[in-house]
């Protein structure tokens, strides 16, 4: 087991601007490569920290809970986003805001001309959807010529494809499902095909099946990795972030919740569904392949928090990763934009009007001093979903073993950093599970 570094004195990796904060001595001492590790003096330390105490609900306190940037951006209104698609068209997205579609494998010049026809907040449905047209037509044309494997690839792209769409429909909730509907259908005949292999299992909760997606590493029985997916991420997406924990010889399941994917109609996130935790770790013992005496949870945005409150109710969790989590939303939810209220909305499965009753079941601050769980917190500097000292705010708070990693221009999930903070999570849930 790696020693934990002091808090008082966090270690720091820099590669360019973004630093890494890694109180991990086994990153510390090069065991897994990395390197011009030093220290942070005490005063860029309280820098990073900012104000961590939220008291007052004044607006000088939500600028120091949550920074002027993040409180002007989700000002700005939703007919200010279409003129300026209308200008610009969505090309106008910078090559950082990118990568999340060109690591699900969307081709840069797909990824362009797509771009290019989103002139207006509604027509980026239709414009994915046409960019999944063109993938379904190249694997119908590899499955005819008997290139089955690269017939299913393309399948699984023009899925995400469908997924990339749905997640900006604000106001159809029909057409939103539709489109989900049309990359979970698509997705799910492609994955018996893809390389490495991905296997549809389901979780018993409830007297319903949690559906997820199951990936082997090349050596069993393995120790389980669950992905649990946030507002705008789906298990379709997330479970191609498989491959640096399969190489680390960790198995993933990319599994949905109440509340998301598949089920989201039928079982809506609420309180006291700790019990999916339970449902998991029970799961895991019938699963092929899987040592379920390690089992460790991975989450992402809401979900990073869900996956806390998880660990903290079954013991049987061996460690936590929480990715660009909220803390204790009730500060700033009404401070949110309407497109990521809605988005936030979806993600738990009620409706906007319902958040504010939701809130206080997300927060953080009762469970992380109790928490005993090893944890792996990453966050973002320019995450304008969640505030970034959200993430600060965790780390501070959690009582157990616990670890950071924060990257001063990533955005929300780490999107622009996902093939790095993937690689050092792996490496961590490695130590932490024995592998």
């Amino acid at each position: 087991m790696p020693r934990i570094a002091d808090e008082r004195c966090p270690v720091v990796r820099s590669r360019g601007n973004d630093r890494s904060i890694l109180p991990w001595s086994g990153l510390c001492q090069g065991k897994f490569g990395l390197s011009a590790v030093r220290r942070v003096p005490c005063w860029q330390r309280r820098r990073l920290g900012v104000s961590l105490s939220v008291q007052g609900v004044g607006v000088l306190g939500l600028i120091r809970a949550v920074g002027l940037r993040f409180l002007v951006v989700n000002r700005i209104p939703l007919a200010a986003i279409d003129l300026a698609l209308r200008i610009a068209s969505a090309a106008l997205l910078s090559p950082a805001g990118r990568y999340r579609f060109l690591f699900a494998g969307v081709h840069p010049r797909t990824l362009s001309v797509t771009l290019r026809r989103i002139r207006r907040v509604q027509d980026w449905p239709r414009a994915w959807v046409r960019a999944a047209h063109s993938y379904l037509l190249a694997a119908h044309e590899r499955a005819l010529a008997g290139e089955h494997r690269v017939a299913a690839e393309f399948q699984r792209v023009a899925a995400l494809c469908y997924h990339f769409g749905h997640v900006m429909v604000l106001d159809d909730m029909v057409q939103r499902r539709s489109l989900y509907a049309a990359a979970a259908r698509l997705f799910q005949r492609a994955a018996p095909l893809l390389d490495p292999v991905v296997q549809r299992v389901e979780v018993p909760w409830r007297g319903i099946g949690l559906p997820g997606y199951l990936c082997l590493p090349e050596r069993g029985p393995a120790p389980l990795v669950v992905f649990l997916n946030g507002a705008s991420t789906v298990k379709e997406e997330m479970v191609a972030w498989a491959e640096p924990f399969r190489r680390r010889g960790l198995a993933v399941l990319a599994l949905d919740t109440p509340g998301s994917g598949e089920i989201a109609d039928r079982v809506p996130a609420a309180p006291d569904q700790q019990d999916v935790g339970w449902a998991i770790v029970e799961a895991a013992r019938d699963l092929p392949g899987i040592d379920a005496r390690r089992i460790a949870l991975l989450g992402v945005s809401l979900r990073g928090a869900y996956a806390v409150q998880l660990a903290h109710a079954v013991p049987e969790i061996a460690a936590v990763v929480s990715v660009t989590a909220p803390f204790d939303p009730r500060l700033y939810l009404d401070a949110l934009g309407e497109l990521v209220r809605r988005d936030v909305a979806f993600a738990a499965g009620v409706p906007p009007s319902e958040l504010a009753r939701l809130a206080p079941s997300l927060a953080l601050d009762g469970v992380a001093p109790s928490l005993r769980t090893p944890l792996l917190v990453v966050g973002a500097g320019n995450d304008l979903v969640v505030p970034s000292q959200e993430s600060l705010r965790l780390y501070r708070a959690a009582g157990g073993p616990k670890h950071l990693l924060f990257y001063e221009r990533a955005n929300h999930v780490a999107f622009t950093h996902l093939e790095q903070w993937t690689t050092l999570a792996a490496s961590w849930l490695a130590v932490m599970l024995g592998t």
